[in-house]
């Protein structure tokens, strides 16, 4: 197929992925219509660890429209990592799908053993936060490929800050009793809070 873009790719493997979940007991089909997908550098909330991630799956409940957003991380070029990668959120948002409390936040661990169960039976294998694909399921995705008639149409984006990175700046202290000195970081000041000398707290200079 010529001039497919990716999110038409990746969604074409979702739908080739579909009875592969139901089959195994997993019915993704009952979500199908709410999953999205896209080809996206992946942004987390402050101090996550999704900066090194190569795909994510969102909750709907931060969806306006209650989509499972599904991202793969543009550093990802080969055609069979990315479908693996789109499985294994596929994985993540069927379980939400089947266990979430009342709020729709996920009730069970997100690599737990409900994950592994899931994972396992769609051909997944590896460690539950990093899976990678069975050779079984390598066989099954190289099939889509020729039955789509495209590899992933996208080439590899690499972003290198080779900006100098800031040092860290230090807060100048001063004791208002006996004119101390003192300098600390921002960070220790916010974890710890203000030093204290001669029995009270330092004054930020």
């Amino acid at each position: 197929m010529k001039n497919i873009n990716r999110e038409t790719w990746l969604n074409f493997m979702i739908d080739k992925a579909v009875p592969l979940f139901d089959k195994n007991g997993f019915k993704i089909s009952d979500i199908r219509n709410k999953l999205k997908v896209s080809c996206s550098f992946i942004q987390g909330s402050r101090g996550s660890k999704l900066k090194k991630a190569i795909g994510v799956h969102y909750n709907p409940c931060v969806s306006a429209d209650g989509f499972h957003e599904m991202m793969i991380q543009p550093s990802i070029d080969d055609s069979v990592q990315a479908v693996g990668v789109l499985i294994h959120e596929m994985v993540h948002a069927i379980q939400t799908h089947l266990y979430h409390d009342k709020n729709g936040l996920l009730s069970v661990k997100p690599h737990g053993k409900e994950f592994r169960k899931i994972a396992l039976s769609v051909g997944l294998q590896g460690k539950m936060t990093a899976t990678t694909e069975s050779p079984e399921l390598k066989v099954k995705i190289e099939k889509w490929i020729k039955e789509i008639g495209s590899e992933y149409p996208h080439a590899k984006m690499t972003l290198n800050d080779s900006r100098k990175k800031q040092s860290t700046r230090m807060i100048k202290l001063e004791c208002s009793c006996c004119g101390f000195i003192a300098r600390c970081s921002n960070g220790a000041i916010n974890n710890y809070g203000l030093p204290s000398h001669c029995g009270s707290e330092m004054d930020i200079a």
